[in-house]
């Protein structure tokens, strides 16, 4: 069965605070990385990561598609703010 078209239910975790939130299981971290920085009102030109809750030392690709993390419905991703950026 193709999971191509399915979306995945994801908490970010930043400094902003949780948003709960579905997404395309397709989509590519650094897109997500922008929807989650469009979100919290980071500026948009600072340095960013998304992480697993579960495994914090090991940034996640952003090249790669959430789905090829097999992550499960609720699971918890941090992002990180690499210092650059100011909110807005």
């Amino acid at each position: 069965m193709s999971q191509d078209n399915k979306n995945i239910s994801l908490i970010i975790k930043s400094t902003q605070g949780d948003w709960s939130s579905s997404f395309s299981q397709t989509l590519k971290i650094q897109e997500l990385i922008n929807e989650v920085r469009e979100h919290f009102g980071f500026a948009s030109d600072g340095s960013y990561e998304l992480r697993l809750e579960s495994d914090p030392n090991n940034t996640l690709d952003p090249v790669r598609p959430i789905v090829s993390f097999q992550l499960k419905d609720g699971d918890s991703l941090i992002f990180t703010d690499l210092g650059i950026a100011v909110c807005l």
